[in-house]
């Protein structure tokens, strides 16, 4: 290995660099640490001494080398993280209700960003509540969690979630033993040693966090985690605008729907009390007045519109698939039936059904 020759090289003479890293992550931070050590003694060797100094050169030669097949590999790994962090934003696009927007939220961090457990919390004024997680590796300790939810913690202001609320940017909290953060729940209940939390914004106020870490795994967090879960908030953040407005939208569609049709069923009663005071009027005007073939109404007094309802009903059609055949709601078909039957003086579908197959 690289750092043997490094130590061979300088004889022992001096001891090397410690750094304490948890795995291949951290592989850059040694390199750039043994890199400096190599140039710092190649500063110290006498100018006749050219086969140390041609060492040395030759070690801080490759150590570059691989320092830049690490940054490659760094960028590759964060590069293929972010287009899956893509994908499972663009399968959130696709549903239509903030409920269910929220519910898959975590299991899509989870899945597509590379982490092992992520927690979505809501924000209220000075305090944040956890209201769901989803875990990966971690299945027979998610009980500490039910614990939790709903819970109001409390934002102090030196805690990197207080810090949200004013940048709206993620943190990264390298080593939770030596930050501000709220130990009962992420030490003590969730045993993170390292985790991001990244903000979501709705209409410009931080409505929400989302925590995420890679337990039970010795990985810590770092800032390529950072930068994945800030790249999925931030778009998860236009994704819940979006849909609460389109939620929004739906329910004034849906309002003024009712009251079109509301609208139309009292125009539609008032004619009709209209015409039937005409008849009543012009019969009253006749003296000997010529008994009517049937005292019941016809196909003849329907409407077209009310014709072409009646035409499904006599087919056996349901208020919705004569609603989807005319290309009209169900409360306009209802509508409809209801100014049939009483044209017809029937009781029901069937009976005003009878008596127009009977006078025909």
């Amino acid at each position: 290995m690289l750092r043997d020759a490094v130590f061979e090289a300088v004889g022992g003479a001096a001891p090397l660099p410690q750094v304490e890293w948890d795995g291949p992550w951290r592989s850059a931070e040694v390199v750039s640490n043994l890199v400096h050590f190599c140039i710092a003694r190649l500063r110290n060797v006498r100018s006749t001494d050219s086969t140390a100094a041609e060492t040395l050169c030759g070690l801080i030669l490759e150590l570059q080398q691989l320092a830049m097949d690490l940054y490659l590999h760094d960028t590759g790994q964060r590069s293929q993280r972010l287009a899956e962090c893509a994908a499972g934003l663009s399968r959130l696009r696709s549903i239509r209700d903030t409920t269910a927007l929220l519910d898959v939220a975590c299991e899509e961090v989870v899945l597509r960003c590379g982490f092992q457990r992520v927690v979505l919390s809501r924000v209220e004024g000075r305090s944040w509540r956890p209201s769901m997680a989803h875990f990966a590796g971690e299945r027979q300790s998610e009980s500490w969690f039910v614990d939790w939810i709903n819970q109001s913690i409390p934002l102090d202001s030196r805690a990197p979630e207080a810090q949200l609320l004013a940048k709206r940017r993620p943190s990264l909290v390298y080593d939770t033993s030596n930050a501000a953060v709220y130990k009962p729940i992420i030490v003590d209940a969730g045993r993170s040693r390292s985790y991001v939390v990244a903000p979501i914004v709705h209409a410009d106020d931080v409505v929400g966090f989302v925590h995420a870490d890679h337990h039970p795994l010795t990985r810590r967090a770092d800032e390529g985690d950072r930068d994945v879960l800030w790249a999925f908030t931030d778009g998860f953040s236009h994704i819940y605008e979006r849909t609460v407005l389109l939620e929004r939208l739906r329910d004034q569609r849906d309002q003024v729907r009712d009251l079109v049709v509301s609208a139309v069923n009292r125009m539609d009663d008032l004619c009709e009390s209209d015409i039937a005071m005409v008849r009543a009027a012009d019969s009253d005007d006749h003296e000997n007045p010529t008994p009517s073939k049937s005292v019941y109404g016809t196909t003849g007094s329907l409407t077209e519109r009310e014709a072409d309802v009646f035409r499904l009903m006599v087919a056996g059609a349901t208020n919705r698939a004569i609603a989807e055949q005319l290309v009209i709601t169900e409360g306009t078909v209802k509508s409809h039936v209801k100014h049939i039957l009483r044209k017809f003086g029937a009781a029901n579908r069937a009976q005003a059904i009878a008596w127009s197959l009977q006078g025909e």
